[in-house]
């Protein structure tokens, strides 16, 4: 199916400057990404096959910002256009590909709450954010190490989220690496 290509929401709408926060793991991030899932299925179908929680927040015991990244996989690219107009119906609003070839991203709430990262089922990008919360689901001391960081990381790069993130790469690759992933 020929879906319309959707322009990207506004910048100064979903783009804001917000420090990075961490919050002890809450067990109700697990129930809202679950709810949240199930929004997004219910208004994304027949595109969206499943959606996975991912990041920090689907670590039961780690440290986190108290914002849900969901994964919502698709059979092509081309569906996640077709997603746009029932994701902003969820308040979400979108970003594009936003830095990142295939992937359909979207942002909910001011201060954000979730993060939506919409790819293609198998795809690299998919593969490595599985990978990634598998392990740290699986390995409690790797858990523990990545929980380390990233405060020692928001100390230092409280205020700029994408400072934040790329410091964060390396024990990213460490962990794909682990986990034959490239």
């Amino acid at each position: 199916m020929l879906y319309s290509r959707p322009e990207p929401d506004p910048p100064e709408l979903w783009r804001t400057q917000e420090a990075v926060k961490l919050l002890a793991y809450d067990p109700a991030w697990s129930a809202g990404a679950a709810e949240e899932a199930a929004l997004i299925r219910d208004k994304c179908k027949p595109m969206v096959l499943r959606v996975e929680h991912i990041g920090s927040t689907a670590v039961p015991g780690l440290t986190a910002k108290p914002v849900l990244d969901l994964m919502p996989l698709l059979q092509d690219f081309e569906s996640g256009f077709g997603c746009v107009v029932p994701m902003r119906t969820l308040g979400y609003w979108y970003a594009g590909e936003y830095g990142i070839s295939g992937r359909h991203f979207f942002v909910k709430g001011n201060p954000r709450t979730h993060h939506v990262h919409m790819l293609v089922e198998g795809s690299p990008d998919a593969v490595r954010h599985l990978a990634v919360r598998d392990i740290l689901q699986a390995d409690p001391h790797t858990a523990a190490a990545y929980a380390t960081l990233k405060s020692e990381l928001a100390g230092r790069f409280g205020h700029d989220r994408e400072r934040y993130a790329e410091a964060k790469s390396g024990f990213m690759q460490v962990l794909l690496k682990r986990a034959g992933v490239q």
